[in-house]
């Protein structure tokens, strides 16, 4: 009886972590997949180049910077709310959260090679992403999670499908006109794009 109720006390917990452990994995993802479209300026095309080759512990240093560099400006958003500004704290906290993540991302592309040539470092990394992974498969064996991916699943399908439909409907009447529309056009690149992405 003790194991079941700790398990439905320790459940909110479980799945708080995990829901947060799925948002950092969706922000690194979506920053490294920006930070590799987006065009280098010769500069930090250097420092980038640089940074892949410093030794390991030069790397580590690289990779922790930005966490520690990033704590004052969270002890400022919670002067922030402390002082009667929760909005301005709660945007401070999003955007330090979502850069941060970012930097740390593409440092991590950077400087992995290095960092895995530290035995303790690779042990912990698999560690941590181990743990991460039990978490995530707790809040994905959940009904509520089953059903809430089953909804999105049928969003993106009833999308594709009105995309589809705007295709259509546009190309029909661009054949009709015998000429390009400008908007038929954008529309296409737009939605090739988004195929590309999924």
């Amino acid at each position: 009886m003790s194991h079941k109720i700790r398990k439905y006390l320790l459940a909110p917990f479980v799945y708080t972590a995990a829901l947060l452990l799925l948002l950092e994995e969706w922000l690194w993802n979506a920053s490294k997949r920006l930070f590799a479209r987006l065009p280098l300026i010769p500069f930090v095309a250097r420092l980038e180049a640089w940074i892949a080759g410093v030794p390991p512990y030069v790397a580590l240093v690289i990779f922790v910077a930005p966490s520690l560099l990033l704590l004052p400006v969270k002890i400022l958003a919670l002067m922030s709310i402390a002082h009667g500004h929760p909005t301005l704290g709660l945007i401070i906290i999003v955007s330090a959260k979502v850069l941060g993540t970012a930097l740390v991302a593409r440092l991590y592309t950077l400087t992995q090679k290095a960092l895995l040539s530290l035995p303790w470092f690779a042990r912990y990394r698999d560690i941590v992403l181990r743990f991460k992974d039990r978490m995530i498969a707790q809040l994905r064996a959940t009904r509520a999670w089953q059903q809430v991916e089953a909804g999105l699943a049928t969003f993106k399908a009833a999308r594709r499908r009105w995309w589809a439909s705007v295709k259509e409907r546009l190309g029909a009447r661009n054949g009709r006109s015998g000429q390009g529309n400008r908007l038929a056009r954008m529309i296409r690149k737009y939605a090739a794009r988004r195929r590309d992405r999924e």
